[in-house]
């Protein structure tokens, strides 16, 4: 009796070879099975070979920020030092300049389902495309939101517990620029918006399969949005590209010590040190003021 084998190998360090066995269909006899499999194994562990040594980070020890730029030469911006490279992110936030003529942020935030995932490096939950925040003259869509542990920013010199990243982009595709809305956490009252997170499912590996819930709104997590700092700087993990307009948020939201600890036992120290500012100007929104998100406001 013959059998009839479809294989399905990806291409990822071997193309041409997973091209000869993409979708391949082979009559053969039941004898020649095992020789078969042998080779589809053998192709297996030759494409997981080749990508064994992939680039990857972490926040200590030998792939720690120190090392990041030696890790991948794509990632030379991370040292902070090379030329053409001297806005690295994140900073302390101190000796700020008032610009009157920056206004509250204009936010539209929809409903997003939560669908939480950990890529071992942070815990992510997906947007659905739709929300946006449009500043300085560009109009950028809510990808994605993250979370760091303590935070990465400091305000005078002093850290938060944790820290949301709101990531938009001008482009979900070809992304050119980025606009991160910063908040950072200090020890309160219970914070109902993580505790929706929570109540989910805080994912605990990279392995761990994603997580879906319940509409959630970002505008229930964001504070005041009228009053925020803002500076040119990049991402704070590799390739720590600087095509990133940063806005953080003045007021702190709160959390309580609980969520505290169901974040930080996952993520650990998460965070980016502080890198040089480098003359750097950080402009402020004048004191006061009340902020707009149309959604579910958290003002």
């Amino acid at each position: 009796m013959e059998t009839c084998i479809s294989f399905v190998v990806g291409a990822v360090a071997f193309p041409r070879i997973s091209l000869f066995f993409k979708r391949l269909r082979i009559g053969t006899s039941r004898w020649l099975l095992p020789e078969i499999l042998t080779a589809v194994l053998v192709v297996g562990a030759l494409a997981f070979a080749g990508n064994a040594g992939a680039a990857d980070f972490e926040y200590s020890g030998d792939k720690g920020p120190a090392f990041w730029a030696e890790q991948d030469p794509t990632w030379e911006a991370c040292a902070g030092t090379a030329e053409g490279f001297m806005q690295q992110s994140p900073i302390d936030i101190s000796g700020v300049k008032i610009n009157p003529k920056l206004h509250k942020l204009h936010l539209t935030l929809l409903d997003t389902p939560i669908n939480l995932f950990n890529d071992g490096h942070v815990i992510e939950n997906e947007c659905e495309p739709g929300s946006t925040v449009q500043f300085g003259g560009v109009t950028y869509i809510l990808a994605q939101f993250h979370f760091h542990t303590l935070s990465e920013h400091t305000v005078g010199g002093e850290y938060g517990l944790m820290e949301l990243h709101a990531v938009f982009k001008d482009d979900l595709v070809n992304t050119t620029k980025i606009a991160v809305v910063g908040m950072i956490y200090k020890i309160g009252r219970a914070n109902s918006f993580l505790q929706e997170l929570i109540d989910a499912g805080l994912p605990e590996k990279s392995t761990s399969p994603h997580v879906y819930g319940n509409p959630i709104n970002l505008a229930d997590a964001l504070m005041d949005t009228a009053a925020y700092y803002t500076y040119q700087g990049s991402l704070t993990t590799p390739p720590c590209s600087e095509n990133v307009t940063w806005i953080v948020l003045k007021r702190q939201a709160q959390m309580s010590e609980e969520q505290f600890e169901a974040f930080r036992n996952i993520l650990g120290n998460n965070f980016r040190p502080l890198q040089d500012r480098n003359g750097r100007s950080i402009e402020a929104t004048a004191k006061g003021g009340s902020g707009e998100a149309h959604g579910h406001g958290n003002e």
